[in-house]
């Protein structure tokens, strides 16, 4: 039988651990491509760096497919310790009776973790009205403007546009001069729905978006939205934003960062495959608001992760120590660097603004999100707490696409998505009959 080498016995003797107290835990997340390859060296990372627990990473897809994946699992028995949850699935996390809320479990092992670390919007988004964190922010982004700044001086325009109105006045020269592609986005609802409410300070939903109790109603139908949504349909029909899918290459992130478009409205995340590109250095700015308008702060989007019941003490020793590594300052900054998603804690923001070169591009996107999360507040953007809230953005994707096919009025659209999205609520409701959102 081989044995093992005396010096790393001895290490194992130092930290208390013996070779059979070895133990390894699972972490699902959800990405592929830029940020997966990002994800698992902090993997290695941390791997590295302990000599006997280890965590074993697992792609499972996109976020959607990662939860499925986690709901099947945990009804079998063979849930991970931890897994990464996109930010609409916080409600459903919550109430699920699945979940090992994060700071509870960091404290039961003796790590407990201080929720006034997170940044303030960060924070807010993933903790329970008493202030106690469920998660740990991981994947968190908002919503930027990127453009290409060569294309807009061409046609005159000298700096990134800051409201709707020169986002608009942009486009049309852009078309004049026979661009093909003003500006794209992939018209979903976190970009196109819920940032441009949150940034005009309109609630989506009765009870602060759901954050006051389970009999939240959307309410966004006959609200300032309506203008919003007008808008969006003439830019579509005249050419100035165009939908992801009618670009070259039916991305919406390459369709930028390879120059047949001018501008993006996309997410400080879609800065990895930017860079990756190489093609276009591209100017940042906060996402525009309708001139004349106070401005708020954008929402965060992305994930978090969540810690699961049904694991042994050591596992959670292990999953405490891997959620630590993650939220060492320079882990987070790295990580920010490599996929354009935010640095969560205030000391690792600090951090980044006085030891990275600001010259770096890969700050751009950075700079401008956390600018944006910076912007006053009020009880309409702190985030949703909608229960089957993936359900309802596939609700709203469909009906607004009925819309902009000219299948009907964008107010029947509206309308129709709000119906449909309050009988969700209420579905809701009667599940949790009795509970209350933490």
């Amino acid at each position: 039988m081989m044995r093992m080498p005396s010096v790393a016995v001895a290490v194992l003797l130092a930290l208390g651990a013996s070779p059979s107290m070895a133990t390894t835990i699972q972490f699902w997340y959800g990405h592929t491509g830029t940020v997966a390859t990002a994800i698992q060296t902090l993997c290695d990372g941390f791997n590295a760096s302990s000599p006997v627990d280890k965590v074993q990473c697992v792609s499972q897809g996109a976020y959607e497919q990662t939860m499925r994946k986690t709901v099947a699992a945990y009804r079998a028995g063979r849930q991970p310790a931890l897994v990464e949850i996109y930010d609409v699935g916080t409600a459903d996390m919550m109430l699920s009776g699945a979940i090992y809320p994060m700071d509870e479990m960091t404290a039961s092992v003796g790590k407990p973790v201080d929720a006034s670390l997170y940044a303030d919007v960060v924070r807010r988004y993933y903790a329970s009205s008493d202030g106690r964190l469920y998660s740990q922010p991981f994947g968190v982004s908002t919503l930027v403007l990127y453009a290409n700044s060569a294309r807009l001086a061409a046609v005159g325009v000298t700096s990134t546009p800051s409201t709707w109105e020169a986002f608009e006045a942009a486009a049309r020269k852009l078309r004049a001069a026979g661009a093909t592609c003003p500006a794209v986005s992939d018209y979903s609802p976190w970009k196109l729905f819920e940032q441009p409410a949150a940034v005009q300070g309109v609630p989506l939903a009765s009870g602060a978006n759901g954050r006051q109790g389970l009999s939240a109603r959307y309410v966004f139908a006959d609200s300032p939205l309506n203008r919003w949504m007008h808008d969006l349909l003439r830019w579509r029909k005249a050419g100035l934003l165009l939908d992801a899918a009618d670009t070259r290459t039916g991305s919406q992130a390459i369709a930028f960062a390879n120059g047949e478009c001018a501008m993006s409205i996309d997410s400080t995340g879609a800065m990895g495959v930017i860079m990756s590109v190489g093609k276009v250095r591209p100017a940042v700015g906060m996402m525009p608001v309708y001139a004349g308008t106070l401005r708020y702060h954008t929402v965060i989007g992305g994930s978090s992760i969540w810690v699961m019941k049904g694991q042994d003490l050591a596992s959670y020793r292990v999953a405490a120590a891997f959620l630590a590594f993650v939220r060492e300052r320079r882990n987070q900054i790295a990580f920010a660097l490599k996929t354009g998603y935010l640095p969560v804690t205030r000391d690792a923001q600090a951090m980044l603004s006085t030891t990275s070169d600001q010259r770096d591009v890969a700050l751009l996107p950075i700079t401008a999100g956390l600018m944006s999360l910076n912007e006053p507040g009020n009880e309409n953007n702190t985030g949703e707490r909608l229960g089957f809230f993936p359900q309802f953005r596939s609700i709203w994707f469909e009906e607004v696409q009925h819309a902009f096919h000219g299948d009907k009025s964008m107010d029947d659209a509206l309308r129709e998505a709000q119906t449909h999205g309050n009988a969700l609520l209420a579905r809701f409701e009667a599940t949790y009959r009795g509970m209350c959102l933490p």
